[in-house]
């Protein structure tokens, strides 16, 4: 038996080098807010809520989770960071609420990006302005 060696095929001496590019956004540049947490009783349980600001005597608040999803189809706001300390990654509710001081209790605090922040107090405007409506048509 003859064996035939074929030799039209280089041997690859150069092996390709992957540099990984340094990301722009390096933890040491995303800068942090301090917020408030407090846990929101309703009908559903206690959740913990990130207060934004005060109307009267209730709380503008937007609910912390850590599923992605509401439900089958609609999904929370991804936060870049955990806010309440439990090591999951947390998630925003869409949807922020104006409630009652006394409904909310344990208060202490979180850390948020700046990012986060600025869409949490989007969505606790448009509660706001749902709440100062609603009070507007009494």
């Amino acid at each position: 038996m003859i064996k035939i060696l074929r030799y039209n095929k280089k041997p690859s001496s150069k092996k390709k080098k992957t540099i990984k590019k340094s990301s722009t956004k390096s933890a040491k540049n995303i800068s942090f807010v301090t917020v408030l947490l407090k846990r929101h009783r309703d009908s559903q349980g206690n959740h913990n809520h990130v207060i934004l600001e005060d109307i009267d005597d209730r709380h503008v608040s937007v609910g912390i989770t850590t599923s992605p999803k509401k439900g089958k189809n609609s999904p929370n706001y991804k936060c870049q960071n955990d806010i309440i300390g439990n090591g999951k990654l947390s998630y925003l509710r869409r949807q922020g609420i104006v409630d009652l001081k006394t409904n909310y209790s344990n208060p202490s605090q979180g850390q948020m990006t700046a990012k986060d922040f600025t869409q949490a107090k989007i969505y606790g405007q448009r509660a706001k302005q749902k709440y100062l409506a609603e009070k507007k048509k009494k």
